[in-house]
């Protein structure tokens, strides 16, 4: 009985991380196709998507603090 449970447990822990690898993977890579589309001119590399969404999330969050919200 002790065997049968451990393909189970390998399953039940890899599944849900291999789905958010998938799926990271693949918003990254529409991410990165739309802003390559989008603006041809600029970089659309992974490491320049990282930077850009690291300045706007700065700059939601403060926005935020100097409201007040």
């Amino acid at each position: 009985m002790a065997s049968l449970a451990q393909p189970w447990l390998i399953s039940k822990i890899f599944d849900p991380i291999f789905a958010v690898c998938v799926g990271l993977s693949a918003a990254t890579l529409r991410i990165q196709r739309e802003q390559r589309e989008k603006y041809p001119d600029q970089d659309s590399s992974l490491a320049a998507l990282w930077q850009k969404s690291v300045r706007m999330t700065r700059r939601y969050f403060s926005d935020g603090i100097k409201t007040g919200k």
